[in-house]
């Protein structure tokens, strides 16, 4: 008797669990099934520690090289100097010579457009001198 109860338990357990797995995500079922990005892992890469992320790339020597890069190209800046203090970035700009003062805050406000949208763990503060 002991045996056919197990044998009838075991059989109502895999029903179960075979029909809550069954409707893959079909009109009705209510329940969505999860997707992974196809990166060949099932989405583990983004979760696993051990694996380099960007905090590895990156450091402030890094930064200062290529965030002095991307602003050389703003039309008014000679040169740049970058500090940071934490998630601060301090950027003073050298302006070019010959540019006239109601140009000064367009260039500061281009440099700093060019910086947050390119380095957005960063908080930008731009400053300018002669």
């Amino acid at each position: 008797m002991k045996r056919q109860w197990q044998t009838a338990l075991a059989g109502i357990c895999l029903l179960l669990a075979l029909s809550g797995c069954a409707n893959n995500g079909k009109a009705g079922s209510g329940v969505k099934p999860q997707n992974y990005r196809q990166d060949g892992y099932l989405g583990q890469t983004n979760t696993h520690p051990g694996l380099p992320g960007h905090h590895i790339a990156t450091d402030y020597r890094n930064d200062n090289l290529t965030m002095r890069q991307a602003i050389q190209n703003v039309p008014g800046v000679a040169d740049s100097n970058v500090t940071f203090n934490g998630s601060d970035a301090y950027v003073t700009i050298k302006l070019a010579e010959g540019l006239a003062p109601r140009e000064i805050p367009t260039v500061e406000q281009q440099a700093a457009t060019v910086l947050r949208f390119n380095y957005p763990r960063y908080t930008i503060h731009v400053q300018s001198m002669k």
